[in-house]
């Protein structure tokens, strides 16, 4: 007697967590269909009756994720919505990466659906704090920003230990009085001076096309053309497009290094150099909002020996912090201290790079305040 062998009734579901693991390690360029079949048990033919590419894939992974914490937010109360979401965040921890660094692949019908339910947990996020409107859209996407961190870090904490300390983030920032009474304002707005050297105006041209659609989707071409230099000569410059995003993140580095430093010695106490790192590395994030994301976002396509040194230094520099605050709040663990970190840091990215809250005459203090509240310092 022949048996058949059914297909189980959760395979879509288990080829979207493989997609979604798959997607966080190693970008949606170098993911491959063959590799999220094989770690279901299938052939890629077998996938492709499920999702026609993988665009759609990522896609449906996106919104699956953003429409299960939507679900999870309305069905909340006001003052369970910040546990919700740190529940939820924990456990979905790749999710966070996934809508900011790959989300720029997706179709503009996704696109679409993405906003659509950003903009919904946005708004269930700012309908419990009892604020003017323009302050409740900041603080609404701080607490987002803080506590979808964990997603760009690897801490590991006693699962209560880290919903009550993730709570607390939100819960510092629901009822923070840092922002300023001015609100939003005219931020005078400057386009700058165009840079006399070729090779920087190939950098700066090179950050903004990688920013917008990730390293791998750019070519040398493209970077010629965005800088308005012929093809060939670009090489005159830059022997490759690896040595252009070398260059890049080391000068991205190198500037929040030489920062910390600065910030240390000319401080004379853990408390002033935190408030000093800190400001410093707020100024920093916002004068170079594309090249700091550079960081987060591409630092994944070093080669090996350069990913390993900028690793090594983004370690260093984070435990700086970690060392400042712990001479604060002595009751911390270190890993406890290196998650109110990465939070504050997560938070400064994001919000640098949001048009609307760039409107605001005093961002750079606000983001200060904030990230003062978010690593529990009155």
């Amino acid at each position: 007697m022949t048996t058949t062998r059914r297909r189980p009734r959760d395979r879509k579901q288990q080829i979207l967590t493989a997609a979604l693991d798959h997607f966080h390690r190693s970008g949606f360029h170098a993911t491959g269909m063959d590799e999220i079949a094989k770690t279901v048990g299938i052939t890629a033919g077998a996938l492709y009756r499920h999702f026609r590419g993988k665009r759609e894939l990522l896609g449906q992974v996106v919104l699956d994720g953003l429409a299960r914490l939507e679900s999870a937010l309305a069905e909340a109360t006001p003052d369970e919505v910040v546990g919700t979401l740190a529940r939820y965040v924990l456990d979905h921890r790749q999710l966070g990466v996934l809508w900011r660094r790959e989300a720029r692949h997706l179709s503009a019908a996704q696109a679409v659906g993405v906003r659509e339910h950003q903009r919904a947990i946005h708004q269930r996020v700012a309908g419990l704090l009892d604020r003017p409107q323009d302050e409740a859209d900041l603080l609404a996407w701080a607490v987002l920003s803080a506590l979808s961190s964990p997603s760009y870090h690897a801490v590991e904490l006693p699962r209560a230990r880290y919903e009550s300390l993730m709570a607390e983030i939100g819960q510092a920032l629901r009822h923070t009085s840092r922002l300023s009474p001015a609100g939003p304002g005219a931020v005078r707005k400057n386009a700058g001076l165009a840079r006399t050297s070729r090779r920087e105006t190939l950098l700066a041209a090179a950050t903004t096309l990688f920013h917008e659609r990730g390293y791998q989707a750019v070519g040398m071409e493209d970077i010629g053309a965005a800088a308005g230099i012929a093809g060939p000569s670009v090489y005159n410059h830059f022997g490759s497009k690896a040595e252009i995003l070398i260059t890049a993140l080391n000068r991205a580095n190198d500037g929040l290094q030489l920062a910390l430093a600065q910030a240390l010695t000319s401080s004379s106490g853990p408390r002033e150099a935190l408030e000093a790192v800190l400001r410093s590395y707020v100024d920093n994030t916002l004068a170079h909002s594309e090249l700091n994301a550079m960081l987060v976002t591409e630092v994944m396509h070093l080669p090996g020996e350069q990913l390993r040194a900028m690793r090594r230094a983004q370690h260093d520099y984070i435990l700086e912090w970690v060392g400042l605050l712990s001479a604060q709040r002595p009751e911390l663990t270190q890993d406890e201290a290196r998650v109110l970190v990465q939070s504050a840091m997560t938070l400064v990215n994001d919000l640098s790079l949001s048009t609307r809250a760039r409107s605001r005459a005093h961002l750079a203090g606000e983001l200060t305040g904030l990230s003062l509240d978010v690593l529990g310092l009155a």
